[in-house]
Order: C-alpha cells, then structure tokens, then sequence
C-alpha cells in the first residue's frame, strides 16, 4: 500500500479520535449544564415559595394595618368624647364651687 494511503487513514483515524474525544467532552458539558439547570430550577422554586410567604406575610400585614386604623380611629373618638366629659366635668366643678361659695358666704 502507498505512503499516502497510510497518511490519509491516519488522518482519518485521528480525526475519529478527535471527534470521540469532542463528544465526550460535549456529553459532559450538557450533563454539568444539566445539572446546573437543575440546581437552578430547585433555587427558583425556593424563591417562588419564598415569595408566596412574602405575599402572604404582606397580606396578613395589610389586614392588621387596616384594623390597627379603625382601632386608632375608634381610639381618637374616645380621646374627643373624654376630651368632652373633662371639660364638662371642669365646668361642673367650677359651678359647684361657685353655688358652694356662695352659699357658705350666707
């Protein structure tokens, strides 16, 4: 057999090699990208339930928040209403004081 002959089976023999070595090599890569994209996956389903307890702290939040207004709403109109009896009550003293000045003074 002639001298090219050799030469072009061993061309062919080392491009076979080559291409073995680059599709093992490849296979690793798409099982390590693989893996990656799992690891990346289990990371966003972490934060999505992360995030669904967010929301949902944020609503419980937002509800108290709402009742903590009508308590401070209901809270402020018993401040004006003893605001008020204070007053009347001041009033009242003041005019008892008067009638009982008055009256020991005769």
């Amino acid at each position: 057999m002639p001298w090219w002959t050799w030469l072009a089976l061993g061309a062919f023999a080392l491009a076979l090699v080559a291409t073995a070595v680059f599709a093992v090599y490849a296979v690793g890569q798409v099982k390590r990208a693989r893996a990656v994209g799992e690891r990346l996956q289990g990371r966003v389903d972490e934060l999505a339930r992360a995030a669904e307890e967010v929301e949902r702290r944020l609503a419980h939040v937002q509800e108290r928040a709402e009742e903590l207004e009508r308590e401070r709403t209901r809270l402020q109109g018993s401040l004006d209403r003893l605001s008020v009896l204070t007053w009347a009550a001041a009033d009242a003293r003041k005019s008892v004081t008067r009638l009982r000045n008055a009256y020991l003074r005769k």
